[in-house]
């Protein structure tokens, strides 16, 4: 077995069977790993659950929900303070890891020391053999990414691992010391875009990002958002207006504004045809919030 300090977070809200299917996967690992769980305000007795279904698993309770960013931080105070772990495992709580997933991981990480983010080969859980995240790249100048192999078949045509762009979240290894160089997730961040931020500033500081293909992970995606589409339609807006406040130029923005715009075309498209009012002014909502600067926005019952 890989000797290695790892400790998982994982983020909860409102998905309590969700997020003990996620702990239960964690322990049959062949490696072991503490579990850090936060519950992100979800006050449906999800804590609770959690703590009668996982009683070895370390539980922090917050009154309300302060977004996933934040909440990954907090966990990420204790565990940086306790200076116990040299990395940071961070997983969905909608996902499931094979039982090698993560001493594939860290295997990975022993051998390619220069490398700071490590990310599993994800698929979708409903659809176990095709891939939803295999590797990305961001096209230059946009700061948009590009994914590898997204929604194909896996036929083993990944076998090696190799450099990355972009991490995915949602199964997400990383080295301690990355964040003791760059500072934790980016608190402006409330839902989404914050895994690409990190990603970002970790290259910049001189980490490269590997993609480890024999790390298997199931995911469901957006389960906690699922039944809320405006309320994903908001905060991706939002999230789009401060990334590109803050990795563009003040030359660039509004080029590269115009392309991520297009981006979405499809979603807003697909909204107009069936009418969808409530997503349409969901996203505009979002995209003003983002421009005036407005603290994040956390009445969550509001955009359903």
């Amino acid at each position: 077995m890989i000797n290695a300090n790892v400790v998982t977070v994982i983020v909860n809200w409102k998905l309590k069977e969700d997020t003990v299917y996620s702990i239960k996967s964690l322990q049959q690992s062949d490696i072991h790993t503490s579990i850090i769980v936060v519950d992100n305000g979800s006050n449906d007795g999800s804590a609770e659950y959690i703590a009668q279904q996982c009683p070895d698993v370390e539980l922090m309770v917050l009154p309300s929900n302060i977004g996933f960013g934040p909440a990954c931080n907090r966990a990420m105070s204790k565990v940086l303070k306790e200076k116990k772990y040299d990395f940071i495992f961070f997983l969905n709580n909608d996902a499931t890891i094979h039982p090698s997933a993560l001493s594939e991981l860290i295997n990975a990480a022993q051998i390619y020391p220069e490398a700071g983010i490590f990310g599993a080969k994800v698929y979708y859980s409903d659809k176990p053999d095709t891939i939803w995240y295999a590797g990305a790249h961001r096209r230059q100048g946009v700061l948009a990414v590009t994914d590898v192999a997204r929604g194909q078949i896996d036929c083993e045509q990944f076998q090696c691992c190799h450099e990355v762009d972009y991490i995915f979240g949602a199964a997400m290894l990383v080295r301690r010391n990355v964040f003791e160089k760059v500072g934790f997730f980016d608190k402006r961040f409330f839902l989404y875009l914050e895994d690409l931020d990190l990603c970002i500033r970790a290259q910049k500081a001189g980490f490269s990002l590997l993609f480890v293909p024999n790390a298997h992970v199931w995911h469901k995606g957006s389960a906690s958002t699922s039944k809320k589409i405006s309320l994903r339609r908001f905060y991706m807006a939002k999230s789009t207006i401060h990334f590109l406040r803050k990795h563009t130029t003040p030359i660039s923005r509004l080029p590269v504004f115009m392309l991520w715009v297009f981006i979405y075309l499809n979603d807003i498209f697909s909204d107009i045809i069936r009418g969808d009012i409530a997503n349409l002014k969901a996203y505009w909502a979002g995209f003003m919030h983002g421009i005036s600067k407005k603290k994040a926005f956390h009445d969550l019952d509001r955009y359903s």
